[in-house]
């Protein structure tokens, strides 16, 4: 099923997931490092953790250890709610998040993802890449920097029942993520009702069978351990998840502004670099978890059209709720 819900999550973020904390150091010349807070959800070891550990060394290096991140790996700074508030008081610096955290910051973001918004990822990358001047400007009024794109695979839907139509929806429990707004109003739509959890309480409720279906992209459900409880997975997306990195204005301004562009520079880098491995890990872990009895779910024409018209009727139900049509319209002809 061309699943609509190009998250991430799950995952699961882009995005722009990092790994384990790094500590403050001095520079080699003994000025000190300006070390900036930032927090993720995503699990140490996992390929955004990887890849942007790999972008902090590389930022200590162009800067001769001026600047570096310290950064909190695996949800131990709270949800994506959270870490936006914790921004926002001054407690954090910034935030590698999924595209429902980048709406815990600017709402209209999440016409991204919108269920059948996109043909295809090519389409959802011109369009970003269209507006994203605009873009980038509305954070800045809700002082926010956005300071890259991310992406977290294409998303799926996962089950412990073979889901066809919409209408076998109506059988499930599925997830909600806490701070997701557009989740409630697709199942609502389809006549299920979702559970709302938290990104962390997501594999107890799997384990108890308080849920039983899930969207996510395959290598984000592999890397939380999620795919072990389910034996269904939905056929291939048209689309993926958005994050981003963002970093409050307020810590975005302690960067001396002569290097502000190159601290852009090589986060951005880093963030399309773990866009392409994110890729092919989602391919990767969608073939491993077959290996190990998740049943692939294969539609037929007449199915895939009621999914289409199941997504054109949550993004009816959305107007106004995350923009307005004029914005959703935008973001939908700009590809």
């Amino acid at each position: 099923m061309r699943t609509f819900l190009s998250r991430t999550l799950v995952l699961l973020s882009g995005a722009l997931l990092l790994g384990a904390a790094v500590e403050a150091q001095n520079a080699p010349d003994g000025g000190a490092t300006r070390t900036l807070s930032i927090a993720t959800l995503a699990p140490a070891g996992s390929s955004w953790a990887r890849g942007l550990d790999a972008a902090n060394r590389e930022l200590r290096r162009r800067t001769n250890g001026a600047i570096a991140l310290r950064i909190y790996a695996g949800g131990v700074q709270g949800d994506e709610s959270e870490m936006v508030r914790k921004m926002r008081i001054g407690r954090l610096d910034g935030a590698a998040m999924t595209g429902v955290g980048l709406g815990q910051v600017h709402r209209p973001i999440l016409a991204y993802m919108l269920p059948g918004m996109f043909p295809n990822a090519d389409a959802m990358r011109a369009s970003r890449l269209a507006l994203t001047a605009e873009i980038e400007t509305q954070f800045l009024a809700q002082n926010f920097v956005l300071a890259s794109w991310g992406e977290s695979g294409g998303a799926r839907l996962f089950s412990t029942r073979e889901v066809h139509t919409p209408a076998d929806l109506r059988q499930t429990h599925p997830w909600i993520w806490r701070d997701d707004v557009i989740l409630p109003q697709f199942f609502a739509e389809a006549g299920a009702t979702g559970v709302p959890l938290a990104l962390p309480e997501v594999l107890g409720a799997l384990q108890t069978h308080r849920i039983d279906t899930f969207v996510a992209p395959p290598y984000a459900a592999v890397a939380l351990q999620w795919s072990s409880q389910v034996q269904f997975v939905s056929e291939g997306t048209g689309s993926l998840g958005i994050g981003g990195t963002v970093f409050s204005k307020r810590a975005w301004e302690t960067i001396p502004e002569a290097q502000r562009p190159m601290v852009r520079e090589i986060i951005n880098n880093y963030s399309q670099l773990i866009g392409r491995n994110v890729t092919t890990a989602d391919a990767t872990a969608l073939a491993t978890i077959q290996t190990r009895g998740v049943r692939l779910v294969q539609q037929t024409a007449a199915e895939r059209t009621q999914w289409q018209s199941l997504f054109g009727r949550a993004r009816t139900r959305l107007v106004g709720v995350i923009s307005d049509a004029a914005w959703m319209d935008r973001v939908h002809n700009a590809r």
